[in-house]
């Protein structure tokens, strides 16, 4: 199983709720991740781009990509709280176990702010990971453009591997709804009993990374 970071969060205009940064509720971009990992003392890197498409409303997260050659898709589900991972002809479905939002933490802190570039250049604000899925052992930070807050990159570090995480080509809106759908075959049809025959199978919700075909 090949461990990429896929984080769904922000894109395009975002709007304030107070001092709260809020992403648009619709919208699709291109991740660039680099993902690093170390085995036998040897560095493994492996540079990957996915098709995010995000819809607050509908309640679902979607991820595209290629892995060693293979198309796959990933549909995160949120009203049913299931995530499926459909990749040659087959489908594995997980339990989700978190919720999905539009928003920076209420109670995140900007833990430095600032200019790319210089006093001309483009002012940065950098929030630590941490607060984005406490307890789950990640460290790291989001940074975002300050005047709108817009994405411009992540930093993931856990005990095993370190990810770098770039947002490029955002779109708001969903140019297709149907990316959203979970094809069945070969999904099961039957939400319910999925979900409780996955308590023992849990998958990361966002904003944490989906395991890649």
């Amino acid at each position: 199983m090949l461990k990429l970071v896929a984080i769904a969060f922000l894109l395009g205009v975002c709007s304030a709720v107070g001092d709260q940064c809020c992403t648009p509720k619709q919208w699709e971009g291109v991740l660039t991740i680099q993902n690093v990992t170390t085995a036998k003392e040897k560095i493994n890197i492996m540079t990957t781009q996915l098709m995010q498409s995000y819809d607050v409303d509908r309640q679902k997260l979607v991820y595209r990509g290629a892995s060693s050659g293979v198309n796959y898709k990933i549909v995160q589900d949120y009203n049913k709280m299931i995530e499926y991972t459909i990749a040659v002809g087959a489908c594995r479905t997980r339990k989700l176990t978190g919720k999905m939002s539009n928003c920076v933490p209420a109670n995140a802190t900007i833990l430095a702010s600032i200019e790319m570039g210089g006093p001309d250049g483009i002012k940065l604000d950098v929030y630590d990971l941490e607060v984005f899925a406490p307890g789950m052992g990640y460290k790291g930070s989001f940074t975002f453009n300050h005047e709108g807050c817009i994405p411009v990159g992540e930093q993931i570090v856990t005990d095993k591997w370190f990810a770098t995480i770039g947002f490029s080509n955002i779109t708001p809106g969903i140019k297709d709804p149907s990316v959203f759908d979970v094809p069945s075959p070969p999904c099961p049809r039957n939400a319910d009993n999925v979900v409780n025959s996955l308590e023992d199978h849990p998958a990361l919700a966002w904003p944490l990374p989906p395991s890649l075909p």
